[in-house]
């Protein structure tokens, strides 16, 4: 059975997404006994972090949206800024 596939993630996403993966296999990655075990499957891991990166993109957006500078209830027309001339 095959996964269906994932569409390309952006550049930055990419990046992102890579250093949430290097952080979840080091915390997934147990020794037992001298062997090297990886809990979860590594290929679940991968489409989770560009899941969580992907999200982690989204809220980033919208919180430098919602903190930019916002002109809420004002109108300001060519006339008002010809007065500004004088």
């Amino acid at each position: 059975m095959t996964s269906p596939a994932q569409p390309p993630a952006k550049p930055g996403i990419q990046d992102l997404a890579s250093r949430i993966y290097v952080e979840l296999v080091g915390r997934a990655f147990l020794r037992t006994d001298n062997t090297a075990v990886i809990k979860p499957d590594a290929a679940e891991l991968a489409k989770l972090s560009i899941q969580l990166a992907e999200t982690f993109r989204k809220q980033e957006v919208a919180a430098n949206a919602a903190a930019g500078p916002q002109n809420i209830g004002y109108k300001v027309d060519l006339a008002d800024m010809a007065k500004w001339e004088k």
